[in-house]
């Protein structure tokens, strides 16, 4: 038997999602709605991302690798420091090699270019352990 959750237990699973622009943050809130997902948090700094990740426990992180003053990507070193297993997608408008080297090499479950399709996004949550019968 798997330990990936199927869809819908996955539908009820919490997402933060991080992102400076509240219009990104609300574009993958809508597309991840589409898809089922029901269970919010948002964040748009560092420091909200942390406080956030450690009082609402969410199980799948979709993080900017551009915050307005804060590194994406230091934040996730942050993240890996609190919880190893944590499952991050780094959303980004700039995929240099480097970033998604980096990304990567810490263990993100994915690398989602702004802007990105919705078969872009499923093919992260499936690497993220959501299923998809169908798709």
């Amino acid at each position: 038997m798997s330990n990936s959750p199927n869809l819908n237990s996955a539908r009820n699973e919490k997402v933060l999602i991080v992102d400076d622009s509240r219009i990104m943050r609300d574009f993958l809130r809508k597309m991840l709605a589409e898809l089922g997902f029901n269970n919010f948090v948002e964040a748009d700094s560092a420091q909200d991302t942390l406080a956030k990740y450690i009082s609402e426990q969410p199980k799948l992180i979709f993080l900017d690798i551009e915050l307005d003053e804060d590194d994406g990507l230091a934040v996730f070193e942050q993240l890996l420091a609190i919880d190893s297993q944590v499952k991050v997608a780094i959303v980004s408008a700039h995929s240099t090699i480097d970033n998604v080297k980096k990304a990567m090499g810490l263990g993100a479950k994915g690398f989602l270019v702004k802007p990105f399709s919705p078969k872009k996004l499923i093919l992260t949550l499936k690497n993220m352990g959501c299923e998809f019968k169908g798709i």
